[in-house]
């Protein structure tokens, strides 16, 4: 299926109605997968870095659940291991924290029924964007008819968002550890 254009499958998606939040390795790590079927995985995109709903990266579910005594074992904890980062836990923390405050900004009280967004949605973190340097992370919103486009640059978020029904509902943020900056409105 991954490798099938016409299916509309990511490989760093989880189960819908899924509450582990696993992707597809997270379940190669969790059933102790072959290394190749890892190195054919984060061949694929599969990113090393995305957490599960307890936090957990797959290198992390790999340990949990295995021991490394043997060299295939250890072979498949390394392909596992995320890269270094150079966003500190802290950073991490803070971007998130404010991201979250931005789309909370733009969404809560609009969408849902007035219940809290955060309820209904998994707000993205930031603690993957360096292993894709220079992609952006689309982040869609239900009922919005768009979203945002975040992408990190320089120790923070470049943060685009708009409802493409409603024009010139088009705000870019600039999002630091020490809070988000509206820098321009009204395109889109």
């Amino acid at each position: 299926m991954l490798d099938n254009p016409e299916q509309p499958v990511d490989i760093n998606w989880w189960r819908p109605g899924g509450k582990a939040w696993f992707t597809p390795l997270h379940q190669a790590a969790w059933h102790g997968a072959s290394p190749d079927v890892v190195t054919g995985l984060v061949g694929r995109g599969a990113l090393r870095s995305l957490r599960d709903a307890k936090g957990r990266t797959p290198y992390d579910v790999f340990t949990e659940r295995h021991d490394r005594d043997t060299p295939l074992k250890a072979e498949v904890a390394k392909l596992l291991a995320p890269p270094p980062t150079p966003l500190s836990d802290r950073r991490i923390e803070a971007l998130d924290r404010n991201l979250a405050a931005v789309i909370d900004g733009r969404i809560r009280g609009v969408l849902y029924d007035g219940r809290n967004p955060r309820e209904v949605l998994r707000y993205p973190s930031v603690g993957f964007l360096h292993e894709v340097p220079g992609e952006k992370l689309w982040f869609p919103v239900p009922g919005m008819y768009g979203g945002f486009n975040i992408v990190l640059r320089d120790g923070g978020l470049d943060v685009q968002s708009w409802c493409r029904v409603v024009g010139g509902s088009g705000q870019a943020h600039r999002i630091t550890i020490d809070g988000a900056v509206l820098t321009d409105e009204g395109f889109v």
